[in-house]
């Protein structure tokens, strides 16, 4: 078996396991566990306000573009 073989066995391998898990993991699922998307709150995990991306303010007429400030 040349190398080239076995990198392509290797990864086919290592596919069948992605898939084979894959196919255990749904075959196993148990829907009474998981908690329906539609229940979930819209917070969102990482706490980053708006206020300190600048969403929604109007642009500063000294902070133009082409403009020093």
């Amino acid at each position: 078996m040349t190398p080239i073989q076995r990198t392509l066995l290797a990864i086919a391998a290592l596919v069948a396991i992605a898939v084979g898990t894959f196919i255990y993991f749904i075959a196993n699922w148990d829907a009474s566990k998981a908690e329906p998307i539609g229940s979930m709150d819209s917070t969102s995990p990482f706490p980053v306000s708006k206020k300190s991306r600048g969403l929604g303010k109007s642009p500063s007429p000294t902070a133009q573009p082409g403009h020093p400030a």
